[in-house]
């Protein structure tokens, strides 16, 4: 089994960082030159040893250049502006350097895990992968509209056990709480605003019931921070869904989405597949 893990999508490394910690190679991508030299000196050590490597380099479909936008969130910072200027946030556009998927797994191997998240482009990746000779055991991406289409082509090439994940506390959703997800994210939405920044006399009360629904577990003796991509499949908790499982959550959770008008209220997912079927 290979140790090697892909971060496409590294932002500020925290991911990165858990799986240095957890002992395996690690080849980081990032389009943002700015997270990239912080990563640099900031795992300068793991660099030395060869532990890690970091490219600064845009995942797209050709080679070349494009224009890529740093938003003043730089989370948000996306081949695509409107996703970069979201809720008003400003966004400088530079030009940066792209290679496709395939090329990438050419030049560095096959991982025994990628995470994808790459702020609007993972089905970049998950195309490619139809183009390689093998496929990582275990993949991650972020969850979103389009993903019935990834999940159909993850399902052609192998992939046939699932988890969804929710990045606020990496807890698994299933189909038996599933059904919960809308009711919670209606309290947020008609009584709390989005949390947790509420104000006033509600701000006692959203902050305690953010800590009690978002309540943290650790992996490993390491409890990921908030907003990252966090543990890897095989760490998780529940059992693998199978591809009709995680289609029904995925259509139930962006029905909610369009029902509240709730633009994710803060919440993020994560789907994460592997090779093979469920209970294998």
């Amino acid at each position: 089994m290979s140790d090697l893990v892909f971060d496409i999508g590294m932002h500020n490394g925290d991911d990165t960082s858990y799986y240095l910690a957890r002992g395996y190679r690690v080849v980081a991508v990032d389009a943002n030159p700015i997270m990239c030299e912080e990563a640099r000196k900031r795992f300068a050590s793991e660099i030395c040893r060869k532990q890690l490597s970091i490219r600064n380099v845009g995942i797209a479909e050709t080679q070349g250049e494009m224009e890529f936008w740093v938003s003043d969130d730089m989370e948000w910072s996306s081949f695509d502006s409107a996703m970069a200027t979201r809720e008003g946030k400003k966004a400088t556009c530079i030009k940066v350097e792209t290679i496709p998927f395939r090329r990438l797994l050419e030049e560095e191997g096959i991982p025994f895990f990628l995470k994808i998240d790459i702020e609007g482009s993972d089905s970049v990746c998950i195309k490619d992968l139809a183009a390689t000779r093998s496929c990582p055991e275990y993949l991650s991406f972020e969850c979103s509209y389009r993903d019935e289409t990834d999940i159909d082509l993850l399902r052609g090439l192998g992939y046939h056990s699932f988890k969804c994940v929710r990045q606020n506390d990496f807890r698994e959703i299933t189909p038996d709480n599933v059904v919960f997800q809308e009711e919670f994210r209606r309290l947020m939405k008609d009584n709390l605003g989005r949390l947790p920044s509420t104000y006033g006399v509600s701000k006692l009360l959203g902050t305690a019931f953010y800590r009690a629904h978002y309540r943290r577990r650790s992996f490993n003796g390491h409890r990921p921070r908030r907003w990252t991509s966090g543990p890897l499949g095989t760490e998780l908790p529940g059992r693998w869904l199978t591809p009709e499982e995680i289609l029904s959550v995925w259509h139930q959770l962006v029905a909610y989405d369009l029902r509240l008008n709730a633009n994710g209220l803060g919440e993020w997912f994560d789907i994460h597949a592997k090779l093979g079927t469920v209970g294998r």
